[in-house]
């Protein structure tokens, strides 16, 4: 059963493990689990999927218990504070933000806000703290990769050679990136709610092998 991270009679929460699906997809018709899935048969009822995690990210992934629960939930979640954690290739120094459109599925531009802090550099990789003011598809790792900093793990909008040598050194078999934490204003009570998720065992592995590399 994936961990539990919040419940109140409105909303669940949970943490995602790369590789399962936040919910049924057209682009994975054969692919039967979902976390969705997980969670309704868990709850014995129906639930409705708030935010959307990538198949290969992992992290905090919150859904309504009841229809409504999903507009109540959009209505505060444009203020809401969504961060993640990722490792991306290249040295990075300073703090920043990458503004700049995204093309959706139709090549409309849309506006995409990413920022970024530096929690850690290492000799060829940098370990961020992310957090996003819009939600675009891919957002992330769209943001990075046309910077030149793409997610390590990241085998759509990375490079094949970066991804081969952090699989081969430090074991990273998937994207580096984790939902970390989601603070919101409870819709229904408004209360104060900081969910947090730590890093997955895999990552902070992988974590563990590249600070060792470093110290070399």
């Amino acid at each position: 059963m994936t961990k539990i991270v919040y419940e109140d009679a409105h909303f669940i929460a949970a943490s995602k493990p790369s590789g399962l699906l936040t919910h049924p997809s057209d682009e994975c018709r054969q692919v039967k689990e979902s976390l969705l899935f997980e969670l309704r048969d868990y709850l014995g009822a129906h639930i409705y999927p708030i935010n959307r995690l990538d198949r290969p990210v992992s992290g905090i992934n919150i859904f309504a218990k009841e229809a409504k629960g999903v507009s109540a939930m959009q209505s505060i979640w444009p203020d809401s504070m969504k961060t993640y954690l990722g490792l991306v290739r290249g040295i990075i120094t300073d703090n920043g933000t990458h503004n700049f459109d995204l093309n959706n599925d139709k090549k409309v531009p849309q506006k995409a806000i990413t920022h970024f802090e530096v929690l850690e550099s290492f000799k060829d990789s940098t370990l961020l703290s992310i957090n996003i003011e819009t939600g675009r598809r891919h957002q992330i790792r769209r943001h990075f990769s046309r910077r030149m900093q793409a997610l390590l793990g990241d085998r759509k909008y990375g490079k094949k050679k970066w991804n081969d040598n952090y699989l081969e050194k430090y074991g990273l078999n998937r994207i580096f990136l984790h939902s970390h934490k989601l603070k919101f204003t409870h819709p229904y009570t408004d209360a104060q709610i900081l969910i947090e998720d730590d890093l997955h065992e895999d990552l902070i592995h992988t974590l563990k092998l590249v600070r060792l590399d470093n110290e070399i």
